[in-house]
């Protein structure tokens, strides 16, 4: 826990803390004396400059997690319509499973001996956008080549939500702006308008309330929270969604895989515990603790004093909450906390993920699609138990890629952003 020291040389009168603890992390990020606000966020406030305005303004003011107060426990209220249990179901069944089946059938390319080799990046990134698509109600992404356009715009946009953490800031923060402006006009724009003709088609009798789906744009177009009445709140909140349920779920199938190949060469009797969903529930909690957010740190603004421990929290302080550095907090996860184990044994209160859906008023909106109601039956959990019994392996001859995040001399902030992550499956009987 430290302050930044370039933050007091007379350009600003605020502190950067830097909080890695868990217990005291836990306390801050539910004190009602720090807020999610976009120019930290952007690192544009203790600092800013060009590209940290273009980051707040283009990719995070007004989104659901930069709201407060009453306007974001209203948003937050019609948002959870999303993942209620039913719909958890729905997406999974329905949505997330078949498009496994349908994108792996498609993508997977045989070889000489009969195993099939494939880009698990590309893939799972495939199946996520669906996903994202039907929640947020993205139309014009039925055909390859539609997806294909939609894909495009992915990874970009997530570097350009996250550029503060990214070496090449610029180059991230362009491509970003560039697939920010393909997003918008190419499916946003055109996908509002068709949830707006639903509701002309509502209003006139010609189709029920029941056949319209329910997403996230239905709930724009009617404006359900009156947020929504601005365009680029809409356009925001569309680009969080998209983010959170496509790049954040890749990264943590693919991270939960990367573990699990290694931990299954350690230990090679426990391969058959993949029908254990405990085991892959764990497995895939481990790998949120050490990894999640995918990024070093999340960012809060001290709007008031608050003094949490040993650690002095002064009002317009900026926070740097390193939250998995915090999964690996020797004092909770004991001494073996940097190492990847299924088997770990929790404390009792504290989450077997740690803090990497967060905490407080604005814990992750995602926590109950990944893991499911009961932390065993979510999609992500069914997708990496597919990939194992696949037959799952690195592909010898080819090497993952990872975008560049910050320097950093700490190991605990090396969190890769799989670009491209080639794998080899021994088992694959579904390919088309």
């Amino acid at each position: 826990m430290a302050s930044d020291p370039s933050a007091q040389s007379g350009q600003c009168p605020f502190s950067r803390i830097e909080i890695e603890k868990l217990d005291v992390l836990q306390k801050v990020l539910r004190s009602k004396a720090v807020e999610e606000d976009a120019n930290v966020s952007a690192d544009n406030y203790l600092h800013p400059d060009e590209l940290g305005a273009i980051n707040v303004k283009a990719f995070q003011e007004g989104n659901l997690a930069m709201s407060k107060g009453d306007a974001h426990r209203k948003r937050r209220r019609l948002l959870n319509q999303l993942v209620r249990p039913e719909q958890l179901v729905h997406y999974r069944e329905e949505i997330i499973l078949p498009a496994v089946q349908r994108w792996m059938g498609r993508k997977a390319e045989e070889n000489a001996d009969g195993t099939f080799s494939i880009d698990l990046a590309g893939v799972v990134e495939l199946i996520f956008l669906e996903f994202a698509a039907k929640i947020i109600g993205i139309q014009g992404v039925e055909s390859e080549e539609g997806m294909a356009r939609l894909r495009g715009c992915a990874l970009p946009i997530f570097g350009g939500l996250s550029a503060a953490h990214f070496e090449n800031r610029e180059e991230v923060t362009n491509a970003g702006l560039e697939a920010r402006k393909v997003f918008v006009e190419e499916f946003y724009k055109p996908s509002l308008e068709f949830a707006k003709s639903q509701l002309v088609q509502v209003e006139a009798g010609d189709l029920s309330e029941d056949e319209v789906p329910l997403n996230l744009l239905h709930m724009i177009a009617t404006e359900a929270v009156e947020d929504y009445a601005d365009e680029e709140t809409g356009v925001k909140e569309a680009i969080l969604f998209f983010v959170a349920t496509t790049g954040t779920s890749a990264q943590a199938v693919m991270s939960t895989v990367d573990y699990l190949i290694g931990w299954f060469e350690e230990h090679p009797e426990d391969r058959q515990r993949i029908e254990d969903m405990e085991f892959v529930s764990n497995a895939l909690q481990e790998t949120l603790r050490l990894r999640a957010p995918f990024v070093p740190y999340l960012t809060r603004l001290a709007v008031d004093d608050v003094d949490v421990d040993e650690v002095e929290i002064k009002a317009g302080d900026e926070i740097h909450a390193y939250i998995a550095r915090a999964g690996r907090d020797s004092d909770v996860f004991g001494g073996d906390s940097n190492q990847f184990n299924p088997d770990r044994t929790i404390p009792e209160g504290i989450n077997r993920y740690g803090l990497a859906f967060a905490t407080g008023p604005h814990q992750c909106l995602g926590l109950r699609t990944v893991l499911g109601n009961d932390g065993k039956s979510g999609s992500h959990l069914r997708m990496v138990q597919g990939l194992f019994r696949a037959g799952i392996r690195r592909d010898p001859d080819r090497q993952v890629q990872t975008l560049p995040l910050k320097h950093s001399d700490d190991p605990r902030d090396q969190i890769p952003t799989f670009v491209s992550f080639p794998v080899i499956l021994d088992n694959w009987s579904n390919v088309a």
